[in-house]
């Protein structure tokens, strides 16, 4: 045997092995354990994942490294499994796809490292995976579709249409160390452990014929698994029986005379990590499902997927962004707020609008607008130019007003109705004081009516004149 690291610089060579065993099964498995000597090579591995060991022109990865005192000695013990198991950490979040065993070998493997050995499956094949899977599942399920046997050896993967002998081999007392069978609850055909004498050369997935007279045994089976200590003995074990279903035999391929070709599907997958995906096949529109989250998303003009109806978990609230189309039907919101099928809206005396610009005329005429501000309600005309104005001042003030505009541009002017603490302001502009009581100011142009001695002013700038009627003070009120 001899140690490498994983990226495949060579360590050292181990040349006395104090155990070891290799199980081969047909589903795939392949593991090595063996125990050495510590040497001063072997002394510097500390972490069982980064080497690989050869022996028997295949190489197996270390899993695990045990080191002991036991008897004097100081020994290490290493777990082994085939690298082929390193497909077990690379997986495809979908795969659908018809082709030939060698087609489609090529393409599971594709980006692997792993390549394809022999097939002599015939025919084409329809796979079509919609979870997350991992390479070893798929060429598992590919080969359970396809009836054949899957071998790995070094990174060589190859199908076979029956692995071992096809004409069955005589298993009787002579070449048989020992033997036992097993009958489990669920299965109607039993399973059989056997010690065979090196005598016999057999190799995994050879057709058996097991006859034991004395035992009641006259039966056909396949060997399926094989266990030997190459170092300590000649005799090995054998499994045989059926091939046991396996988590990775779970099948997901469906063959293709139950799948039209080219038919378009909608793609329905499983991974860790979005959860349930369900895919349209031209792949515009996805919907996502989790425990954390609910997206219905499309394609913008890019390319790009787009959030249009989602769950916010930080709110607890759906959200939709894009455009709604209703067809018929009705809105009501609490007896609050209702928009009946023609359009109409509704709106209960109890309900209340916040802000926002209300538009005459269709989407993209503008018509005017009118909107509700910090200081009151405001109308515009079709040129942006603010016409009216319900308001009321807030420095200080806190007095009402009503203004009527005239236009926009350098010399824009309006005017002004505003009540005042003694009075009511006609006039071109918007006078101010704090204290709530009319002072005429530069640019002031307008009537002032004061209540306290029912006068009409006329006011021009800081000038403010009684308004005369021949000899008589002109009296309101």
């Amino acid at each position: 045997m001899e140690i490498f690291t994983k990226s495949g610089i060579y360590i050292t060579n181990i040349d006395k092995i104090l155990t070891c065993d290799i199980e081969e099964r047909l589903d795939g498995v392949l593991k090595m354990n063996f125990e050495t000597l510590i040497t001063d090579e072997l002394l510097t591995l500390v972490s069982g994942k980064d080497y690989m060991v050869l022996y028997n022109t295949d190489y197996y990865d270390v899993v695990s490294i045990q080191k002991s005192l036991s008897g004097g000695m100081y020994k290490i013990k290493f777990t082994c499994e085939h690298i082929s198991y390193r497909l077990s950490d690379i997986s495809k979040e979908a795969f659908t796809m018809t082709g030939t065993s060698r087609e489609l070998l090529t393409e599971i493997l594709r980006d692997t490292n792993f390549i394809v050995g022999t097939t002599d499956v015939d025919g084409e094949c329809t796979i079509s995976i919609q979870q997350q899977s991992t390479i070893r599942s798929i060429l598992f399920n590919l080969a359970s579709t396809l009836e054949c046997d899957v071998e790995f050896k070094g990174y060589y993967v190859s199908f076979f249409k029956h692995k071992g002998s096809e004409t069955p081999i005589e298993v009787i007392d002579n070449n048989v160390v020992s033997i036992s069978s097993t009958l489990k609850a669920t299965e109607e055909n039993p399973s059989y452990s056997i010690t065979i004498r090196p005598t016999t050369k057999l190799t995994l997935g050879d057709q058996l014929h097991l006859k034991f007279t004395r035992l009641g045994i006259d039966e056909y089976v396949r060997l399926i698994g094989i266990k030997r200590k190459p170092f300590n003995s000649k005799d090995y074990d054998i499994q045989v029986g059926r091939n046991d279903e396996t988590l990775e035999n779970d099948l997901v391929a469906i063959r293709t005379e139950v799948v039209s070709k080219d038919k378009a599907y909608f793609g329905v997958k499983i991974s860790s990590n979005d959860g349930l995906t369900i895919t349209r096949n031209d792949d515009n529109a996805k919907v996502i499902m989790n425990s954390e989250e609910f997206r219905m998303q499309s394609k913008d003009h890019e390319g790009i997927f787009q959030d249009r109806l989602y769950f916010d978990p930080e709110t607890g609230n759906y959200r939709f962004a894009g455009s709604v189309t209703i067809d018929g039907g009705t809105i009501n919101i609490n007896d609050n707020f209702k928009v009946d099928s023609l359009g109409n809206v509704y709106i209960n005396g109890a309900s209340t609008i916040y802000g926002g610009k209300y538009y005459a005329g269709n989407n993209g005429v503008l018509e005017g607008y009118s909107q509700m501000t910090g200081g009151g309600y405001e109308v515009f005309n079709s040129e942006n130019d603010l016409k009216i104005r319900l308001g009321y001042t807030t420095d200080g003030e806190d007095y009402p007003f009503i203004q009527l505009g005239s236009g926009s541009g350098e010399y824009t002017d309006f005017g002004l109705v505003k009540k005042f603490t003694d009075g009511l302001w006609i006039g071109n502009s918007d006078p101010a004081d704090e204290s709530g009581n009319f002072e005429p100011q530069k640019g002031y142009n307008g009537i002032f009516f004061r209540f306290s001695d029912n006068t009409a002013y006329v006011v021009k700038d800081t000038e403010m004149n009684n308004i005369y009627t021949g000899a008589a003070i002109a009296k309101f009120g």
